[in-house]
């Protein structure tokens, strides 16, 4: 278990933060972070989690003072919030995925430049989903495998988390849908390609951001199969939580600058540890673990947040891109699919 203490920045953060400065544009827009009250996540904001640790309520001025220094300083910041996923919202009798939706509202309200995905359903019917659509700056719809009813839920199709009717109400308003997709092999496993492209077929105007690199942890699962999604134009990826370069280069080599975003997943970002690629499969490593091998020269690590910025500068140094293409998939990106003005 991670302890408080390790949110606080080290000196071995700041020589990263630093190494940074020269990276990093003084206009980011988060497409991924996660604001909430645990009293509706009583499940992913369990007492000890990440999410617990970093308050039990947690709104966008407490991005500013936790993740906003990773940054450096004076940057201006925008948010996608995206609805913390709970399984205990399943329940509507208990009122927390509408207590979750009052919560973006709220914070909506108190930060004007942001925008917010409400969370869905497997069987949300497309008047459910409307319901929850109660301020102008909501622009999408975020689901979650923990969801689904088949078990394990890591190993679930798409489709019995992510309802159709999701997709009917994204095609409707041009709102995107925020999709971590499970299975071992990601985005190689024949049944998820099927339904991203069938789904991103069936519905154009319906925007799909494959979360993760389109969960690219085992950067294999993106190199042998996102060449099939390039001429998709209603396809995007996230490139929160992301620790390694491969996956990042390569869905902005093949898809195009255009189609990528960066994010965070605050809190996730606050966590002391990094994910490695391990053969075919991925491995989350933290400090303790580190700790208990007792290795003959002491091993700091760094904060997920920080090891996914440097994953992304390697990634854009090897692509050479361009000063303007960096500060596209920092900020312009999601400004364009968010549909803002300055």
């Amino acid at each position: 278990m991670m302890h408080t203490s390790n949110i606080k920045i080290r000196e071995e953060d700041k020589r990263a933060i630093d190494r940074l400065q020269i990276f990093i544009p003084d206009k980011l827009f988060d497409a991924h972070a996660h604001l909430y009250d645990c009293s509706f996540a009583p499940n992913i904001a369990s007492p000890g989690s990440i999410f617990h640790q970093c308050g039990k309520i947690v709104m966008a001025a407490d991005y500013h003072r936790l993740q906003a220094p990773l940054y450096g300083d004076n940057k201006k910041i925008r948010l996608n919030i995206v609805s913390v996923p709970d399984e205990s919202m399943t329940d509507l009798s208990n009122g927390r995925r509408e207590a979750s939706t009052r919560f973006l509202c709220s914070q909506l309200v108190a930060y004007p430049e942001c925008v917010g995905e409400v969370f869905v359903l497997p069987d949300d019917k497309v008047s459910d989903i409307e319901a929850q659509l109660i301020h102008p700056r909501i622009r999408g719809f975020k689901c979650y495998h923990s969801c689904a009813k088949d078990k394990p839920t890591w190993q679930a199709d798409i489709s019995s988390y992510l309802p159709e009717s999701a997709w009917i109400a994204a095609n409707e308003h041009g709102f995107c849908i925020t999709l971590h997709m499970v299975k071992d092999d990601a985005l190689s496993d024949p049944d998820n390609l099927d339904y991203v492209q069938r789904m991103c077929s069936k519905y154009p105007h319906a925007k799909l951001i494959l979360a993760h690199c389109a969960r690219g942890f085992a950067a294999w699962t993106v190199i042998e199969s996102v060449r099939y999604l390039k001429d998709f134009k209603n396809i995007y990826y996230d490139i929160s939580a992301i620790c390694e370069s491969p996956a990042i280069y390569e869905v902005i080599k093949v898809s195009g600058v255009h189609k990528v975003l960066w994010g965070s997943d605050f809190p996730v970002s606050m966590f002391r540890g990094k994910c490695i690629s391990i053969a075919d499969q991925f491995l989350w490593l933290y400090q303790d673990q580190i700790d208990s091998y007792k290795l003959v020269i002491s091993v700091d690590m760094s904060l997920v947040g920080i090891e996914g910025l440097l994953a992304f500068q390697q990634a854009a140094h090897m692509l050479k891109l361009s000063r303007e293409e960096i500060e596209n998939i920092f900020y312009h990106n999601a400004m364009a699919l968010f549909q803002l003005t300055e």
